[in-house]
């Protein structure tokens, strides 16, 4: 089985050509700053459409004082108001995610219970956003990005931000807001 999911994703993706402004590969530099592995895609369909897919990956801790493991996975449609690749668009995204974070001051201080407790599971959600593409030489660009949308979150919590802290109890969270922001260095092949 893994065999035939490995043989149709090579022709999938060996299916593609890569044409003119038409294909663009991605890193988030906010989500480099904190430690994560990151990248996304970006493909043209149209003259003003895209689908860009990224995802970022933090798999160890940073220090003894608090834990901040996740994955993050995103596919987002955008519409460009001039051409692709080049200035304003509006997009629509869903995205999910695994986390396992406790014992961090987060944004200023928004997130306080985040500093005593440690949580561990699961999101996904969706929204809209709001990009600009600008076109720094005839490759590469810098986006960014800002999205509000709804997230649902379920999550174990724990007594302390310890990973072998006592499990205390099982808990789901409706979030709405701002959900998105990133600011990405693009490469785009011509």
């Amino acid at each position: 089985m893994k065999i035939k999911s490995i043989l149709f994703f090579l022709i999938l993706f060996g299916s593609i050509t890569v044409r003119s402004q038409n294909f663009a590969v991605k890193s988030n530099l906010l989500s480099l700053a904190n430690g994560a592995l990151n990248g996304g895609i970006e493909y043209a369909f149209g003259m003003r459409s895209t689908i860009d897919f990224s995802g970022s990956l933090r798999p160890w801790k940073r220090t003894e004082r608090y834990v901040e493991r996740y994955w993050l996975l995103q596919a987002e449609y955008r519409y460009w108001t001039c051409q692709k690749f080049n200035g304003s668009f509006f997009g629509v995204f869903l995205n999910g995610a695994q986390f396992n974070i406790g014992g961090k001051d987060m944004l200023l201080g928004k997130f306080k219970w985040l500093k005593n407790h440690r949580y561990s599971g699961w999101l996904t959600g969706g929204g809209i956003s709001y990009g600009y593409h600008l076109i720094l030489n005839r490759h590469w660009n810098l986006e960014i990005s800002l999205g509000i949308g709804y997230e649902y979150i379920r999550y174990d919590k724990y007594a302390c931000p310890d990973l072998c802290a006592a499990w205390k109890e099982i808990e789901s969270y409706h979030y709405f807001g701002p959900d998105k922001f990133s600011l990405s260095i693009v490469y785009v092949f011509n």
